[in-house]
């Protein structure tokens, strides 16, 4: 998978949101703070965040349990973190309402292949 492809589909999960009332501000935003959590693990640069509000703990909540999950990570990285981490979520919330709409962009963005878009973006 290239990087346009990678683009391609993070851009089609707007149409997820859409139906939850998000807009694209907020679409970009949402992204940001789930992508983060993502290339964080994939890059080895998680030491700013705690263990238990990790991509590998975002990963497995579903349902109710994610949306809240989801909540308390934003908040506590918004108020108890520091430096870059500190600076992304601070004042953070979520809009997104639909617990399985939260999930579906979570499983999509851990089933992107990051690996060789990453190989891509290095040559």
């Amino acid at each position: 998978m290239n990087n346009q492809e990678i683009v391609a589909k993070l851009w089609n999960l707007s149409n997820v949101l859409r139906d939850d009332g998000i807009t694209f501000h907020q679409y970009v935003t949402e992204l940001t703070y789930i992508l983060f959590l993502k290339m964080a693990k994939e890059t080895g640069a998680e030491d700013g965040i705690p263990e238990q509000y990790r991509w590998n703990e975002l990963r497995t909540k579903s349902g109710i349990e994610l949306k809240r999950f989801y909540r308390d990570l934003l908040q506590h990285l918004g108020e108890e973190a520091t430096g870059r981490v500190h600076e992304i979520y601070a004042a953070s919330s979520t809009n997104i309402d639909e617990p399985k709409n939260l999930e579906k962009i979570i499983k999509s963005i851990d089933a992107l292949d990051w690996y060789s878009a990453r190989e891509e973006g290095a040559r």
